[in-house]
């Protein structure tokens, strides 16, 4: 097919070629030349349109003329296992795995930070659980717009540390979060007045984080 293209310029090329020095160029030969280019460029035209259609149409190798998405899904995350090498708050944690530290946000809860009140527990909480143990990941949640690892992280495969957070009461129902679990246990604690819930007025977390400019 790339022959016949090229087969095809070369026919065209003949019936534009300029005049040798030797040849008359009055205005008749001129005049015939340039309806005869005329004659020449239409024929052109025609074969290229045949052209396209037997290589791209009939052949079935069309070109995608649709813009690509601006972003690709990224491949859903497995389950790994890796060790904690750094706590940042009660709900963030770093994990080694596979020789780089991966940034893991305990998906369903939210806790104090650290400066709030109940926020330095819930760290120490998490720090003295995980910290320079193996655990387990399950990243059901993905990524957030941060680039962490949203998802429940187990110790020993059968401590959920999302749901012991809630539990003990140092970590609210994530505000979005739909895991009837997770709210049952934070109605538990409530009802104990466990941890934060000893106040009379706690404020949320994501409530203080607007109110100090915080993600």
């Amino acid at each position: 097919m790339w022959s016949l293209l090229r087969k095809m310029l070369q026919y065209w090329s003949m019936f534009l070629r300029r005049p040798k020095s030797g040849e008359k160029n009055n205005c008749t030969d001129l005049n015939k030349r340039n309806k005869k280019s005329k004659y020449s460029i239409g024929s052109l035209l025609l074969l290229l349109a045949f052209f396209f259609y037997f290589v791209f149409v009939k052949n079935g190798s069309l070109p995608d003329l649709e813009s690509k998405p601006k972003t690709e899904k990224e491949a859903p995350l497995s389950q790994f296992t890796g060790k904690v090498v750094g706590v940042s708050d009660g709900d963030t944690f770093k994990v080694l795995y596979n020789g780089k530290k991966v940034k893991v946000r305990l998906l369903d809860i939210d806790c104090p930070e650290t400066k709030q009140i109940f926020g330095s527990d819930a760290k120490d909480f998490a720090n003295d659980l995980c910290y320079g143990k193996m655990v387990t990941v399950n990243p059901i949640g993905g990524k957030d717009q941060y680039g962490r690892i949203l998802g429940y992280v187990y110790v020993d495969d059968t401590i959920n540390v999302n749901a012991l957070l809630v539990k003990e009461g140092l970590a609210w129902r994530y505000k979005y979060s739909d895991n009837e679990e997770i709210k049952e246990l934070e109605n538990q604690a409530r009802i104990e007045y466990k941890g934060l819930w000893i106040q009379k007025d706690p404020v949320d977390p994501w409530e203080w984080r607007k109110l100090h400019n915080r993600k």
